[in-house]
């Protein structure tokens, strides 16, 4: 009979799919001037805003030092829960509005690690 050893220095691997979200509030930060630089697949950043006092879960995302918004409140919960359970996250520009309203939105790949 064959036996399994089990260790604890086993690394935990997940898929790279992620979660594919959007941004919120666009028109109320930096987007504004930024938004001609901004490329697919760039890197965004995400961080929590504690000044928004409402929503306790609130993650801002940023580009370089500019604020873009924040993630939708559906998602943001999720996203919390993943940078206190692995300390970081990878969020990635995935499209951007082209046509006459550049505050339509920007879709945001979120992935671990």
């Amino acid at each position: 009979m064959k036996t399994l050893a089990i260790s604890n220095n086993i690394e935990v691997i997940l898929p790279k799919m992620g979660i594919m979200t959007h941004l919120v509030e666009l028109t109320r930060h930096d987007y504004i001037y930024i938004k001609d630089q901004l490329k697919i697949n760039d890197i965004l950043f995400i961080e929590e805003d504690k000044s928004r006092f409402w929503d306790e879960n609130s993650l801002a995302v940023f580009y370089k030092d500019f604020k873009l918004g924040y993630l939708n409140s559906s998602i943001n919960k999720v996203v919390h829960k993943m940078i206190n359970k692995y300390g970081f996250v990878k969020v990635i520009l995935k499209n951007k509005p082209l046509g006459k309203n550049p505050f339509e939105g920007i879709d945001v790949l979120i992935q671990i690690g």
